[in-house]
């Protein structure tokens, strides 16, 4: 049987909500054997052993890969965050026995079941992703990949769920070559190690449907979405959580509430949830030619 694992890359200021997404993924699984990894960044040994007192409080095993940024990473801090930097790193740290890998951005819980992806034939390709919401405006989607040196016309995925065929990535070194583009051109990459990686493998990865990365932008037209990714800056653990994700901000709430990262969660007020409710429907309706493109193409894919 293939081995197989999620990851995903974590400082200590998202270590709370990276831990909720492997939580989530434990809970979506009825019969898959998957290994849980986090790949620590610059974590001290109290914020590892909190890593654990977390898996054992909900019954699961979280193996954390210790990952210190390297000084060819430590250049483009900054502009890049640590957990940015990391992904393009990860496969010196993953185990050798893993097989297949499912990547996960912190800001990602999966909400129905998942196992689908551990079976999934990759029918060739090295990974599988799902379109990016900037495809639904070809003339946006053009321009970057005509900046950062793809082919014109192909599509540009979403990087926050990302499920490799990590023996076949090993033997390309698929990541090594990313990080060498990486170094010649993060000059060109507004959308960091995502752009790094769509260069690598333009053209050569499996499209999914948008329910396994339900993007925040997406939600209104994707059917049972299976995973969600909290794009955007306000993220459902904050007391500023959008409208649309209010309802999810209680699942960080009950997975943290008997862990010292209980403050983790942000409690909104009266006044901040009509505030969020109005300028909810102020973006809906100012922005209903854009909602349009993204329904026709979200729809159909």
């Amino acid at each position: 049987m293939q081995q197989s694992a999620v990851i995903v890359c974590s400082d200590v200021n998202m270590l709370p909500a990276a831990c909720c997404t492997l939580l989530s993924v434990k809970r979506n699984l009825s019969g898959s054997a998957v290994e849980f990894l986090l790949l620590g960044i610059d974590l001290k040994p109290n914020e590892i052993a909190e890593v654990g007192n977390f898996a054992r409080l909900h019954d699961m095993a979280i193996r954390v890969l210790p990952y210190n940024t390297p000084d060819t990473a430590l250049q483009a801090r900054g502009r890049w965050s640590g957990a940015t930097l990391a992904r393009l790193y990860m496969d010196l740290h993953i185990p050798d026995h893993i097989e297949r890998l499912l990547y996960l951005d912190a800001d990602v819980l999966a909400v129905s079941p998942v196992d689908e992806l551990f079976t999934r034939n990759f029918q060739g390709k090295a990974l599988a992703a799902v379109d990016d919401y900037v495809m639904a405006f070809p003339e946006k989607a053009g321009a970057r990949q005509r900046k950062i040196g793809m082919r014109e016309g192909g599509r540009y995925f979403n990087a926050g769920v990302l499920l490799f065929d990590w023996s076949a990535c090993r033997e390309r070194e698929l990541f090594a070559r990313t990080r060498e583009i990486f170094e010649e051109r993060s000059h060109l990459f507004e959308n960091n190690d995502q752009d790094a990686l769509n260069v690598i493998f333009d053209g050569d990865w499996l499209v999914l449907g948008p329910r396994w990365n339900t993007q925040t932008g997406l939600l209104p037209f994707v059917d049972r979405p299976a995973i969600l990714h909290f794009t955007g800056r306000k993220k459902p653990w904050q007391a500023t959580v959008p409208w649309v994700h209010r309802r999810m901000a209680k699942h960080y709430i009950e997975d943290l509430s008997n862990t010292p990262w209980a403050s983790f969660c942000g409690q909104p007020s009266m006044a901040g949830r009509v505030a969020g409710f109005f300028s909810h429907l102020g973006k809906r309706i100012g922005g209903l030619t854009r909602l349009a493109r993204t329904r026709a193409y979200f729809s159909n894919s």
